[in-house]
């Protein structure tokens, strides 16, 4: 009786998996099978007058490669999303740290996750209140004596980077705590017992065992500002030659889909690699270390 049994356990078990998997697994093809369609797209080619024409062409991404505003929106899209997340990283730690050690934990995650509840417009839309010449900022700036007159931050880097900021934190912060809650406090109490301070206690103990998190929150942090679409658009106003930007003109005004998937597809091949080497660097590095 154990061996039917244990068919019978198994069976369920395998069952159970499929059911809490399929959902999942599901989704995930249905977003690669449209990465696909896209890849396909991008060797196809465009007229103004037939559209776009099913063929086997490298003719966008020759066309990407060989304009120069191409290479600058790519440099200001990696230039946005490296600051982005090295701010978000700086900003973010130390909130990670409090939200692991305080009492007050369940009032820190609301205020952490409440961006979250409101639509990315809706959080836009409140930038340009902030930061309009008549907004808070510029009355705060100008009220202190910082400015002689308001400054004209919509339309550039700085609006798309802070609302960017106000997006990604919570990316940044929760998988980096989640981390810092697991790591033993007795490991922090050995080495002040053996004479560490606090910043060597930090340095020796709590980052490296933090890396997990630190790598999860960054590269979540990276991939989103990277792809960003409604603060460049938004905040932007279009003038912030970032990809997601680019690839929006050319796929809805232009409707020129060939050359929107070229880009599309160096986009994503370009953060692919970044993230895959960051990964190896940070993973590479407690080895170094040790």
């Amino acid at each position: 009786m154990a061996g039917p049994e244990r068919r019978r356990r198994r069976r369920a078990r395998w069952l159970a998996a499929t059911l809490l998997l399929s959902p999942a697994v599901l989704i995930t093809g249905s977003l690669l099978v449209a990465c696909l369609i896209i890849l396909r797209f991008s060797f196809n080619t465009w007229s103004t007058t037939s559209g776009m024409a099913s063929t086997w062409t490298l003719d966008n991404y020759v066309a990407f490669a060989s304009d120069p505003f191409h290479y600058k929106a790519l440099l200001t899209t990696l230039r946005i999303g490296v600051l982005v997340t090295a701010t978000a990283l700086v900003l973010g730690y130390p909130v990670a740290y409090l939200l692991s050690v305080s009492r007050h934990k369940h009032l820190i995650l609301f205020l952490i996750v409440l961006p979250l509840m409101m639509d990315v417009l809706v959080r836009a839309y409140g930038w340009i209140v902030l930061l309009s010449r008549s907004g808070l900022v510029n009355r705060v700036l100008v009220g202190t004596g910082l400015l002689a007159r308001p400054m004209q931050f919509l339309g550039t880097e700085t609006a798309v980077v802070l609302e960017l900021l106000h997006e990604v934190l919570p990316f940044t912060i929760l998988p980096i705590a989640g981390v810092l809650q697991r790591i033993d406090p007795a490991l922090r109490e050995a080495a002040v017992g053996l004479g560490a301070g606090s910043v060597t206690t930090f340095l020796r103990v709590t980052l490296p065992l933090s890396l997990p998190g630190l790598l999860a929150g960054t590269l979540l942090t990276f991939s989103l500002a990277m792809s960003a679409f409604v603060a460049p658009l938004v905040l932007g106003g279009g003038r912030v030659p970032m990809m997601s930007i680019l690839i929006q003109q050319q796929m809805t005004l232009l409707l020129n889909w060939p050359a929107g998937a070229a880009q599309a597809i160096v986009l994503v091949a370009l953060v692919s690699l970044l993230l895959l080497g960051y990964d190896r660097v940070l993973r590479e590095a407690p080895r170094a270390g040790s």
